[in-house]
C-alpha cells in the first residue's frame, strides 16, 4: 500500500478529519559503502530522486516559491545543496566562507524569500544565524548572532516575525572534527530572536550546562518543545524532553529512568502533531520513539524503531517516520497509542530528518 493511500485511508488524533494528501519527503541519506546523497520519495515510497553529494546532510526545507528542496551540510560541512523538485536536478551548491560552516538546519520566512541557517563563526567559535536572499540561488545578504554558542535547529513562531533558535552551547571547530572544546563551560539555551534584526527577546537555559537544547518544533499556539542531548555521565538522571512558551518557564516533560537510561542522554527529531496534541521524538541511540502529551507532558508511549530517525508531522495529524536501517513509516495516533504502518524499505541509510510537502 502507498504512503499515499495510507495517509487518506485513516483518522488521527481524534480531530475528525482526514490528512490532505502530500506529494514528496525529502531526506538525506547514505548508502552501505557511506556515499553521501539527497534524495526524494514519491507517495508510494520510491526513491524518485537519489543525488551524490560530497557532505554528509542532515535536514532540509522546502521552498514553495521556487520549487525546491535546500538541503545542508551536517556540522562541521559548508555547503548547501539546491534540488529544482520539478526536474529533479540538483541545480545550484552553495559553499560557505572559510570561517563559517553550517550545523545542519534552516528555516524560511513566510513569504518564501529569505532563508535563516545556523551557523558557527570559527573564528571565535560564536553561533551565528545567516540570512540568504532566495531570490535566484541562494545568497547570503546578512548575519546576526544566535543568541549563544553551537546553534542547531531552528524555527519561525507562528507570528512570523520571531525565530526560535535552539542553541546547543557547544563549541567546535573544524580542526578538531566533531570534538567538543567546551564541555566544563557549556551553555546550552532556547533564544528568541526579532526575524528582522536578530534583537534577543528572551533567553532560557535548561537545568544543567550540560543539557545540549539540539532539535525543535512548534505548534500552532506558540508552544515550543525540545529535545536534549546531555553530554554528562550516562547515568545521571536529567530530562530530555521539554516545552516553552513565551513569558513562562520551561516545563519538563515526564521520562522514566529505564526510558532515559535506554536513550542514553540522547534526543534527535521533534515533531508536534498538526493538531498540537502530541510530540513523537525519536531517539536513534536507544532504538525508539517517546510519544508524550503535549498539554500535560505526560509521557503516553515508548514504541520500539531501531535507529529512530527522522520525524515529519502530517498535514492534519500523525507523522512520517524514517530510520537508519531503510525503513519508512506512517505513524498515527488512535486507542490511546501510536500504530505504526510501514510503507517502504531500501538498502538507503536515513539521516535524522526529513520533509513532507
Amino acid at each position: 500500500m502507498s504512503l499515499l493511500s495510507l495517509a487518506a485511508g485513516y483518522n488521527v488524533g481524534c480531530t475528525g478529519k482526514r490528512p490532505s494528501s502530500f506529494k514528496a519527503v525529502f531526506s538525506g541519506c547514505d548508502d552501505t559503502a557511506g556515499n553521501h546523497y539527497i534524495a526524494q520519495l514519491t507517495p508510494s515510497g520510491e526513491v524518485a530522486v537519489r543525488i551524490k553529494v560530497p557532505l554528509r546532510v542532515h535536514g532540509s526545507v522546502f521552498v514553495r516559491e521556487i520549487n525546491s528542496a535546500l538541503f545542508f551540510a551536517r556540522r562541521p560541512g559548508n555547503q548547501l545543496y539546491q534540488l529544482d523538485v520539478g526536474s529533479g536536478r540538483l541545480v545550484h551548491t552553495f559553499t560557505n566562507t572559510p570561517d563559517r560552516h553550517f550545523y545542519g538546519h534552516g528555516v524560511v520566512s513566510a513569504d518564501g524569500e529569505t532563508l535563516f541557517a545556523t551557523e558557527n563563526n570559527t573564528a571565535d567559535l560564536s553561533g551565528v544565524i545567516g540570512v540568504y536572499s532566495l531570490a535566484g540561488s541562494p545568497r547570503k545578504v546578512a548575519e546576526f548572532p544566535s543568541g549563544g554558542i553551537g546553534p542547531h535547529q531552528l524555527a519561525l513562531l507562528p507570528d512570523q516575525k520571531t525565530l526560535v533558535v535552539a542553541n546547543g552551547g557547544m563549541a567546535t571547530h573544524p580542526s578538531s572534527e566533531r570534538s567538543v572544546l567546551n564541555l566544563d563551560t557549556m551553555a546550552p539555551n532556547l533564544a528568541y530572536l526579532n526575524i528582522n534584526d536578530g534583537e534577543l527577546l528572551e533567553l532560557h537555559e535548561p537545568l544543567h550546562h550540560k543539557m545540549s537544547v539540539r532539535h525543535l518544533d512548534v505548534a500552532t499556539d506558540g508552544s515550543v518543545v525540545f529535545g536534549v542531548q546531555y553530554q554528562g555521565e550516562l547515568n545521571d538522571t536529567v530530562p530530555l524532553v521539554g516545552s516553552h512558551k513565551r513569558g513562562e518557564p520551561i516545563r519538563w516533560f515526564d521520562l522514566p529512568v529505564a526510558m532515559q537510561r535506554r536513550a542514553k542522554q540522547y534526543t534527535a527529531s521533534v515533531a508536534i502533531d498538526n493538531a498540537g496534541r502530541y510530540v513523537v521524538v525519536s531517539c536513534p541511540r536507544g532504538n525508539m520513539l517517546g510519544c508524550w502529551d503535549l498539554a500535560s507532558g505526560h509521557l503516553i508511549q515508548q514504541l520500539d524503531s531501531p535507529d529512530a530517525a527522522g520525524l515529519y508531522r502530517l498535514p492534519h495529524s500523525g507523522w512520517i517516520s524514517s530510520n537508519g536501517y531503510g525503513d519508512v513509516s506512517l505513524l498515527k495516533y488512535a486507542d490511546q497509542r501510536l500504530e505504526r504502518s510501514a510503507v517502504a524499505h531500501s538498502a538507503l541509510r536515513w539521516d535524522n530528518h526529513l520533509t513532507v510537502i
